[in-house]
């Protein structure tokens, strides 16, 4: 096997051409572009001088190439069909969430997939994020206590655009929810584990395009917290703020702008000492609070802290398209299971299906 994994992409515009592409397999240490196919051919063409790569005239010539990997960028509706042809030429593919349209669709993808041998990523890069790898490194090591409360926002100003295919439930699945919602539902479920149940509202609020604007979801985790999730297409980008805040018994971290699809934003840890007394004051401590910040990759101090102090967590920044190009390359190299699979992306699409079977239906819905 090569270091290098050859790859080829099925979507060369949108967020191959202005992401996965330059920031993810360029950079990538264990990755090449080889072949790109987009059904835009004018789009294609630029992608391919671009970037230095080979103009594949369809998806057939493409998979008839040596490439190793396949990233697939389309549009929702047509992910089933395109994976299913890379798994029959021997593609290992990397595809955009949602992996396909309904539960049952995608776990046919993971069957093909396993009978094919053939590895299957699910592109939810936020994971990635080093804030986010810090929080749950806190999190595993008992720091944050007995979780109790989570919640992720990620909102974004998306006016109705002719032909876009994510303001269509047909093309896209559905609209904020299922494209924004489902990489907030993914993370709180790496940080709290599974949900058990769930309700949620969807609404048009204020855009009047087939998908929903507008979608919250209020999450009961299996180890008994409660989480939120909120997202919108129709709140200004620089009015929501893309917060992450996860709660627990021995106190909070708290961020925001790590949730998006660049290596930004900030997060704070406050975390109380052990066998904290009940204050019938309540004091916050927020005025006179003392905030170190800790830059080292650790980007925790296991040294005795004040109380009432806070640690701004900030890492070194990950590209995290790199990082998943990376990973998923490794995974081949190594002949292992990526460490963000099929079974994720299955997971977050029957936690997306009973938060529109609630808010269709207005109860509260088990996730199967």
């Amino acid at each position: 096997m090569s270091t290098n994994i050859r790859w080829g992409v099925i979507g060369s515009g949108g967020i191959a051409r202005r992401r996965t592409i330059p920031e993810g397999i360029l950079k990538a240490n264990n990755a090449e572009l080889s072949v790109v196919f987009d059904i835009n051919a004018q789009v294609n063409a630029e992608v391919a001088k671009d970037f230095d790569a080979e103009q594949a005239a369809s998806i057939e010539a493409l998979l008839d190439t040596d490439v190793e990997a396949v990233y697939i960028a389309t549009p929702a509706h047509l992910h089933g069909d395109q994976l299913r042809a890379c798994a029959r030429a021997g593609k290992h593919v990397l595809c955009e969430k949602p992996l396909g349209m309904t539960v049952a669709e995608t776990q046919e993808m993971i069957n093909v997939c396993k009978k094919m041998g053939i590895k299957l990523g699910c592109a939810f890069m936020m994971r990635f994020v080093a804030q986010h790898a810090e929080a749950l490194r806190l999190i595993r090591e008992g720091k944050l206590g007995i979780p109790t409360y989570a919640r992720a926002q990620l909102s974004c100003w998306y006016p109705p655009i002719e032909g876009a295919w994510r303001q269509d439930p047909a093309t896209g699945g559905g609209g904020a929810l299922i494209d924004m919602g489902g990489h907030c539902i993914d993370l709180l479920e790496m940080f709290f584990g599974k949900v058990a149940r769930l309700s949620c509202f969807i609404n048009n609020t204020v855009h009047d395009y087939k998908s929903e604007d507008s979608a919250a979801a209020l999450l009961f985790f299996e180890n008994g917290a409660l989480g939120t999730v909120d997202t919108f297409f129709c709140i200004p980008d620089n009015s929501s703020k893309n917060a992450l805040e996860l709660y627990g018994s021995k106190g909070s971290i708290l961020a925001k702008g790590t949730i998006g699809q660049a290596p930004a934003g900030e997060m704070a840890a406050l975390l109380e000492k052990d066998g904290k007394d009940y204050d019938a004051q309540q004091a916050r401590h927020v005025r006179n609070s003392t905030i170190r910040k800790i830059t080292r990759k650790a980007g925790f101090s296991n040294g005795a802290r004040p109380e009432g102090q806070g640690t701004i967590i900030a890492p070194e920044p990950v590209n995290t398209y790199q990082a998943e190009i990376q990973e998923f390359s490794q995974a081949i190299i190594d002949d292992r299971e990526p460490l963000i699979g099929g079974e994720l992306g299955l997971r977050n699409q029957k936690v997306l299906a009973a938060c529109y079977e609630s808010a269709r239906s207005g109860k509260v819905i088990e996730v199967g």
